[in-house]
């Protein structure tokens, strides 16, 4: 009976979801947490836990329900990833509305909706108007590694020191530390796939059922093609644990022959620090996309090792990395220090060649890359790569626009805008081309969220 009762709470949970076109810019997420301690005083409170990298305050709405258990949930864990930020808004509403059922989930929630004030900031453009693909990659920012909330907590593990976490991160070390949380939800997109899942250990497999059906009901299912890093382990179809940074080395390490410190430049995750608080917390991230493909839920076999569409795949991630490369160096007399876009795309050139040697020998030794390869996987081996290169053209396409803006004009500089202007046009067309994408709307991938926190709220003492 009890996924039953789960069930019953997460479909009464969805009931409040409305249909929602937009996503909300830093401003109208602080100014609606404000609003809410106004009209909710007996249960919420509204505290400022540090700063972020533009000297904006990073803040958390505590709402108060009992203190069985601590749930920490945070948006924008990548700056242009909003979706949990309208998730967390439509559970605040929620646990406001119904407070039998705040009574019942037994939690105190501490919410931080903009983990990454600074990079949210930075995507802002996008986020009205609807999802449009070309001005999503035209405005598109995502941080380097080291910079990147969830993936800059501090670590030592073999050779790897990470001691540099960014402002925003020590908020969130600040919340862990002082509520020691039983629960995390790191709210995540993924750009173009299913619906997956990061779990930090393992759940029933009633549970997992709950997790597994929403998705499909709403027109997302569970993604069945290739997980988005080859150390990546699977638990169940489309859910996977949790790789930790230290599961990121030993990967690299094992294919490289070495200490993979010049590929690792970033520091733990967020399950990295809170298990050293509570050895006993629960994370879920959940992924869901902004597009998505019927193709992407095809497990028909195709006849094709795995190995050979890898092969396929790491070549032409080769070739547009060193195509990307030779854009970068014709940037670099141009760049100012403070170009945040041109940082992370030195990043992404720099990582992802070094990267390339260990996946490169993966695919040659890894014995189940021996296995058919299936539809789902085929096509995402081959549309994402588009999907990202776009994205990467639009960091380089926005470096250039940092300069101009600044006062750096001349032919060169604007002759090479156009050209990078054009290379984002050719690879959304030929996305477009070779996939029957559509957008997904933003209240079913809310419903997703939403339905994942609500189940394993309930759902993980049942069974950890």
């Amino acid at each position: 009976m009890f996924p039953n009762v789960i069930k019953e709470v997460v479909y009464r949970c969805l009931e409040f979801v409305y249909s929602v076109n937009e996503f909300l810019t830093v401003e109208e997420l602080r100014s609606s947490s404000r609003r809410y301690v106004q009209e909710n005083r007996d249960i919420a409170e509204f505290i400022e836990v540090g700063y972020s990298r533009s000297g904006d305050s990073v803040e958390a709405l505590v709402v108060r329900g009992s203190d069985e258990k601590i749930v920490l949930a945070f948006g924008f864990p990548h700056p242009n990833e909003p979706v949990g930020s309208i998730t967390l808004e439509f559970l605040t509403q929620i646990l406001a509305r119904d407070r039998d059922l705040l009574k019942k989930l037994g939690s105190t929630w501490v919410i931080v909706k903009i983990a990454d004030v600074f990079g949210a900031k930075l995507n802002e453009e996008w986020f009205k108007g609807g999802f449009d693909l070309l001005k999503y990659a035209l405005n598109y920012y995502r941080s380097p590694g080291y910079k990147q909330v969830e993936w800059s907590f501090p670590i030592h593990y073999k050779n790897l020191r990470f001691d540099n976490p960014v402002p925003e991160t020590k908020a969130l070390m600040k919340l862990i530390d002082m509520w020691k949380p039983t629960h995390i939800y790191s709210l995540h997109n993924a750009g173009f796939s299913g619906t997956y899942y990061y779990l930090a250990g393992d759940l029933g497999r009633e549970v997992l059922e709950i997790l597994y059906s929403i998705p499909k009901t709403l027109g997302i299912p569970i993604h069945r093609g290739e997980p988005e890093a080859p150390y990546v382990r699977k638990l169940y179809e489309g859910v996977f644990l949790m790789p930790s940074t230290e599961d990121i080395y030993d990967w690299y390490e094992k294919y490289l022959g070495k200490p993979p410190i010049d590929i690792i430049k970033h520091g733990g995750s967020s399950y990295d620090y809170a298990k050293k608080v509570n050895p006993k917390v629960f994370e879920l991230v959940s992924e869901v996309p902004y597009i998505y493909d019927d193709r992407l839920d095809n497990d028909t076999p195709v006849g094709i090792p795995r190995r050979e569409i890898l092969r396929l795949a790491t070549r032409k991630e080769e070739e547009i990395i060193t195509e990307i490369e030779s854009y970068v160096e014709k940037l670099k007399p141009y760049i100012s220090s403070d170009n945040p876009f041109y940082e992370s795309i030195t990043y992404f050139v720099e990582v992802n060649k070094k990267s390339l040697e260990a996946e490169k020998k993966w695919v040659e030794e890894d014995p189940k890359l021996d296995e058919n390869a299936t539809v789902a996987q085929i096509f995402n081996a081959y549309t994402v790569t588009l999907f990202d290169t776009a994205l990467r053209y639009g960091l380089l396409y926005r470096a250039i626009n940092f300069e101009i803006s600044s006062g750096i004009k001349t032919p060169s500089l604007e002759s090479l805008r156009e050209e990078i202007y054009k290379r984002v046009v050719n690879y959304v067309e030929l996305f477009k081309k070779y996939s029957k994408y559509y957008i997904v709307p933003i209240e079913k991938l809310v419903k997703i969220q939403l339905a994942s926190i609500i189940t394993t709220v309930i759902g993980v003492d049942q069974y950890t």
